[in-house]
């Protein structure tokens, strides 16, 4: 009898170890020059970055974009229902229910934020002044004061994106997007390297967002094995939400 409620344990916890260990990676890069010129580099006085522009001599420089602050990566379940169930990669000090911002140098980081429905967001001001971050037309997320070295929590439940703006430091932006579906968001270099890790095999749409819009919407599918993708670039036809 002893026997048989050891297998009767040892079976599930089988079968568990085997659907954890088909997880696999995703992994591809952003080819982060492939933007065109924004609109904020070509109001820069001349000679400041002559670079960027044409002088006869020089090709123009590319617009580059820090992605690790102004991209969000994310898996979505696939619209048919073969993928897995919605399941947020962690990170450091983060756990499913909880993701940390941060006001950095007077801006936000990241500055496009994509999180999934019932999550907490926490923002930590690590500046020495005060901001007072809001969402237009987000209920919960109105200007209230987030002084110095203080923090502040927002229970995000409905799903939608929203612009996120600044009362008392004009100049800071960003973009707020809760996901119903979203099953991970990758981690990103300054490279443009990014990843998904312990990702259950499954269809998926990989979206790119840089503010309010979607760079890049494809599918992927994740057969047991790690997934290299081909390298990713940005068309200059990407839409608005």
């Amino acid at each position: 009898m002893k026997l048989l409620t050891v297998h009767a344990w040892l079976l599930p916890a089988a079968l568990f170890m085997l659907a954890a260990s088909a997880a696999a990676q995703i992994s591809g890069k952003l080819l982060l020059v492939s933007l065109e010129p924004s609109a904020s580099a070509a109001r820069e006085p001349a000679g400041t970055y002559n670079w960027e522009l044409e002088n006869g001599f020089k090709e123009v420089r590319a617009d580059r974009i820090d992605g690790r602050r102004e991209l969000a990566v994310v898996l979505l379940a696939d619209g048919a229902g073969d993928a897995a169930d919605p399941k947020p990669e962690l990170k450091a000090g983060q756990d499913a229910a909880r993701v940390e911002v941060a006001f950095s140098g007077g801006s936000l980081m990241p500055s496009t934020i994509a999180v999934r429905t019932g999550t907490t967001l926490m923002i930590r001001n690590d500046d020495e002044i005060a901001h007072e971050l809001y969402a237009p037309g987000l209920s919960g997320l109105s200007a209230e004061p987030t002084t110095a070295r203080g923090r502040r929590s927002v229970s995000l439940q409905a799903p939608g994106n929203w612009p996120l703006r600044d009362r008392l430091v004009p100049h800071l932006s960003g973009h707020l997007y809760v996901l119903a579906d979203l099953v991970a968001v990758a981690s990103i270099d300054g490279s443009g390297q990014f990843s998904f890790s312990d990702v259950p095999p499954g269809k998926y749409t990989l979206k790119v967002f840089r503010g309010e819009r979607v760079l890049v919407s494809t599918p992927v599918e994740l057969a047991t094995r790690s997934l290299t993708l081909d390298p990713i670039s940005f068309g200059a036809t990407s839409e608005p939400n």
